[in-house]
């Protein structure tokens, strides 16, 4: 297992400062390739059934795409929070707190801070001494303070992610963040999935099963109602495993809303630990992204913005499925849902894993 480094392509110098890339590599033939810019991860590489390795996620060739599309969030981590705020404003300990509009009249993913901010990195690519067959790890964590005030939020936010990969063929994405002030903060990554390999196909023909029993309404702007709706007899059922395309083949309004796809909150069964699986049968490959999140919301890349140029290829409708383990969006406002806030003092630590494999 390696590590690797290599200054990231910026034809057009839109960064102030040279950026630079880390590939994580197992034994295996799986790779994780992420920045520190806006911790995006850049690439991921798995072997298919007969052995060719070859891309799984969307991707854009050199800084300028994630930059000049910063609003697909391509692979970046976003926060302080994920998802829209209703209003851009919240109320916190008798305080009203507005944030910029970056989203018609709501606040989206924190308004990008994250995903377009310069993280520091540090690498670890040592033998794990706990392990006693001498498999290793690989790993790196990009770190960020958020000044108190920054997009509007409230305390000074020191954030930390880690992105680990393992000999069993398992990719960690852990989170942790302390604040000075009681704050909000529910950060996700955001990677698109394509598991046809170096985007060959769409992911109509892929299939999904999800631990998710409720997916949460939404208005027209993609706001939460506060209705929570059960997923039996809807093609928001993926409890058994089901195709994406049955969202786009679905008259359900919610379906129907967002572009004949899916762009919704998918509530978990169960407190602990949950799951959902992406396979593909042409190549094989499948993916299980496990979290303690309470969440993931799926957006199918519905009616994308035209003309954007992906490194594998034009960015189509059903390009990718974006898997985004994460709290409720707009959770401040809705009384059934988890919390959203970070006590000043407080440890927030949340973890997803991604494990590759074939079927």
């Amino acid at each position: 297992m390696r590590v690797t480094t290599r200054t990231f392509p910026d034809p057009q110098n839109l960064c102030p400062v040279p950026v630079t890339e880390y590939t994580l590599q197992n034994d295996h033939g799986i790779s994780v390739s992420c920045i520190n810019y806006g911790a995006i991860i850049t690439d991921v590489r798995m072997p298919d059934r007969n052995g060719l390795v070859e891309s799984i996620v969307l991707r854009f060739p050199d800084l300028t795409g994630y930059i000049a599309h910063a609003g697909l969030y391509l692979g970046a981590i976003v926060g302080r929070t994920a998802g829209r705020i209703d209003g851009a404003s919240f109320p916190l300990n008798g305080a009203m707190y507005a944030l910029p509009k970056n989203d018609g009249e709501n606040s989206l993913h924190g308004n990008g801070e994250f995903s377009k901010a310069i993280w520091d990195a540090e690498v670890f690519d040592l033998p794990d001494p706990t392990v006693c067959d001498h498999r290793q790890k690989v790993s790196v964590t990009f770190l960020y303070t958020s000044p108190a005030g920054s997009n509007g939020f409230p305390g000074e936010v020191h954030a930390e992610v880690t992105y680990l990969l393992d000999n069993n063929d398992r990719f960690h994405i852990e989170y942790r963040a302390t604040s000075t002030e009681d704050t909000l903060f529910d950060p996700t990554n955001h990677t698109y999935f394509n598991l046809s390999g170096d985007l060959k196909t769409d992911i109509l023909s892929q299939t999904l099963i999800a631990d998710a029993d409720r997916f949460a309404e939404l208005r027209e702007d993609l706001i939460p109602t506060g209705n929570i709706l059960p997923v039996d007899g809807t093609a928001f059922d993926f409890r058994l495993g089901e195709p994406f395309s049955q969202g786009r083949d679905s008259e359900h309004p919610q379906n129907v809303m967002v572009g004949r796809g899916y762009d919704h909150p998918f509530l978990f069964r169960e407190e602990g630990n949950h799951s959902l699986r992406v396979s593909d049968a042409v190549s094989g490959r499948a993916v299980t992204i496990s979290t303690d999140a309470p969440a993931f919301v799926m957006y199918t890349c519905n009616d994308p913005e035209e003309g954007v140029e992906l490194a594998d290829g034009p960015l189509v409708p059903f390009a990718g499925a974006a898997l985004e383990a994460q709290g409720w969006p707009d959770a401040v406002h809705l009384p059934a849902a988890p919390s959203p806030v970070l006590k000043q003092g407080d440890d927030f630590r949340r973890k997803t894993v991604w494990s590759f494999a074939l079927v």
